[in-house]
């Protein structure tokens, strides 16, 4: 499940899936990690499904999925931590997140007796649980996150020709401009070279996330790209960070 992709076969599977998830939730209630990677991934995928009627009635679809399971299962969703506001903020505007913000803001227990204030789904969640939500959810079903970790052999300055390989191949459409967020934050949280590494000359995390900037066409792209690099830093706990996340 891609996103930043309305070809036929992710609406297809985006879809397909969706109806497996809604029609056995039983089941899928059993596991708290499954129901923050479902919310995890369909928030994701909301931001893309618009315009045509067949991507108004999937987005609707999609829309009663996730809040139904963050209403009833709120502090599974929990487990996102950072992520989840930062999701939630680019589907604030749709009626149904609209009314949801106002009781994370106004009324949380009405979500959770555990529930204190929105401020704390910022700090929540351990770096592993987190690690363990990105790796699943967006390394495991997501090819150019995989991709985008050039080959290590590649040397800073010599990165151009992995770059524009990788631009014609995943980012290249409009659809694409919502993406780099995915990519911004999958470096930020999951890709933590070592010690050795770094003191190298191979090519540095600053470097390709500073080429995605510039491959933002869209305003809004930019703005939200940027916040991506930013939410650890503002939400930052040395408890529970690790300081490569910055």
């Amino acid at each position: 499940l891609l996103g930043g992709d309305v070809t036929a076969k992710n609406i297809w599977l985006a879809e397909n899936v969706l109806d497996i998830l809604t029609e056995q939730r039983e089941w899928v209630l059993k596991s708290s990690l499954l129901i923050a990677m479902a919310v995890y991934t369909y928030l994701r995928l909301i931001v893309d499904h618009h315009g045509t009627a067949q991507l108004q009635a999937l987005r609707q679809k999609e829309v009663d999925f996730c809040i139904s399971l963050l209403r009833e299962r709120f502090m599974d969703c929990f487990m996102i931590g950072r992520d989840l506001v930062r999701l939630l903020q680019n589907v604030a505007r749709i009626p149904e997140f609209e009314q949801l913000w106002k009781d994370i803001i106004h009324n949380p227990q009405v979500l959770s007796a555990q529930f204190t204030d929105a401020a704390s789904v910022g700090l929540m969640g351990s770096r592993v649980a987190k690690q363990s939500l990105w790796k699943e959810a967006a390394l495991g079903v997501a090819e150019p996150q995989q991709n985008l970790c050039f080959p290590p052999q590649v040397r800073f300055g010599q990165q151009k020709r992995y770059q524009d390989w990788f631009q014609r191949q995943y980012l290249s459409t409009p659809d694409s401009q919502s993406l780099r967020c995915d990519l911004i934050r999958y470096i930020c949280g999951v890709v933590h070279p070592s010690n050795e590494v770094l003191s190298s000359d191979i090519l540095p995390r600053w470097a390709i996330i500073g080429w995605l900037l510039t491959t933002c066409t869209s305003n809004v792209a930019a703005s939200n790209a940027k916040l991506a690099l930013f939410y650890d830093w503002l939400f930052f706990n040395p408890e529970k960070d690790s300081i490569m996340n910055i």
